[in-house]
């Protein structure tokens, strides 16, 4: 029940993509748990050349977790002034004209974000995208895992860091107790008696330059069919496949027949909308830069970060990271990783796992709360 004579906080997520769901779950989860809140979960379209968003997917999605929804041209944006909006993309580019984020500003009673992706990318270019898109300029408060993260804004959004706490990223909140998470026993099915290795392959091999998928990709898928005892567990980053179809290198259908193609070797293409399955049910992992490469720290898990000399590299966050993990430019050196992960040798793990805290020092499931708790204090 609500409070008598008190009328409920109101918070708008305004949800894009499945896959960047878990970035806002907690804070959904919390809200939802709150008598003082109200909150609604609005589902915009993902407007991206590389991306086929579907309106079903996302109905499917958060129809399978339960959660009430509705859809942004059926949703009464003036009815919600005053409300907290949440974001889940910062590129106004992505969304349809009347939710960018300044026409959302000049309504809403506080706006928020929590940043995706690309914390670890280099280059000036990777500095606009992740600090110089209006929301991160203008939001009323941005949720970050740690001071590093926090710092990063001080040095490169044009705003500086007075709207950036430090909360523990709720997208993290799902990897607190990873080693209890119920694993898709499908999942587990495909990978049968072997050791999975997770391979994150970035969309970016034609601009930023962050992938190797077209310089180590045959490479990698060759290395694992003559490997019986390895499982490669392939989620490339979701805007990957549309990428292939709009440089030309494969059709929509060339597309189909490349996953069942690499499905019959034995190769598990994982297309779940929550990685944590990837996460748990993989032993180690292959990956680009990317939000990945961060994550999968908290796993303990060896990484072999593979590097793509010509691109834009890591920023200062991603070369304090990669200090912890094997790196690999060729396939000799991704070959000897293997050769390791097979074995079980792992002389990094120690030090691995004693930068957690250091990356992620409020990584204990709280960090929705205490983000819905700053939240309230915006709209008193």
């Amino acid at each position: 029940m609500k409070p008598r004579n008190k009328l409920p906080r109101r918070l708008v997520i305004l949800y894009q993509m499945p896959e960047s769901w878990l970035n806002v779950h907690s804070i959904w989860e919390a809200a939802s748990a709150d008598p003082a809140w109200e909150v609604r979960v609005v589902v915009l379209p993902f407007l991206h050349k590389d991306y086929d968003w579907k309106r079903e997917k996302s109905k499917d999605h958060l129809d399978g977790l339960g959660v009430a929804h509705e859809f942004w041209d059926a949703f009464d944006l003036r009815a919600a002034a005053g409300a907290v909006f949440l974001f889940t993309s910062p590129y106004d580019s992505t969304r349809p004209p009347e939710y960018h984020f300044e026409n959302i500003r000049q309504l809403a009673g506080a706006t928020a974000y929590v940043p995706y992706g690309l914390e670890t990318g280099g280059g000036e270019i990777n500095h606009l995208y992740q600090y110089g898109q209006p929301i991160a300029k203008g939001a009323s408060a941005i949720f970050v895992r740690g001071a590093d993260a926090r710092e990063m804004y001080a040095r490169h959004c044009p705003t500086g860091a007075g709207h950036v706490l430090v909360t523990g990223l709720p997208r993290m909140d799902g990897f607190a107790g990873l080693d209890r998470f119920p694993v898709d026993p499908g999942l587990r099915q495909q990978i049968g008696d072997r050791k999975a290795v997770l391979w994150n392959a970035h969309f970016s091999f034609d601009a930023d330059l962050w992938s190797t998928f077209d310089l180590l990709g045959e490479g990698i898928f060759d290395a694992f069919e003559s490997r019986p005892d390895l499982a490669l567990l392939f989620r490339p980053h979701p805007l990957l496949w549309k990428q292939l179809t709009n440089m030309g290198i494969l059709d929509e259908a060339g597309v189909r027949a490349f996953k069942r193609e690499l499905e019959e070797k034995g190769v598990v293409v994982d297309e779940r909308p929550d990685h944590r399955h990837a996460f748990a049910a993989s032993a180690a992992m292959l990956s680009d830069v990317g939000s990945f490469l961060l994550e999968y720290l908290v796993t303990g898990k060896p990484v072999l970060y593979l590097e793509n000399r010509d691109g834009l590299g890591v920023n200062e966050v991603g070369k304090s990271l990669i200090s912890f993990y094997d790196k690999a430019s060729d396939m000799n050196a991704v070959r000897d990783f293997l050769d390791r992960v097979s074995s079980g040798d792992d002389p990094g793990r120690q030090r691995r796992i004693s930068a957690i805290d250091g990356f992620f020092p409020q990584l204990d499931g709280k960090a929705g709360q205490r983000a819905l708790r700053h939240l309230g204090s915006l709209v008193r």
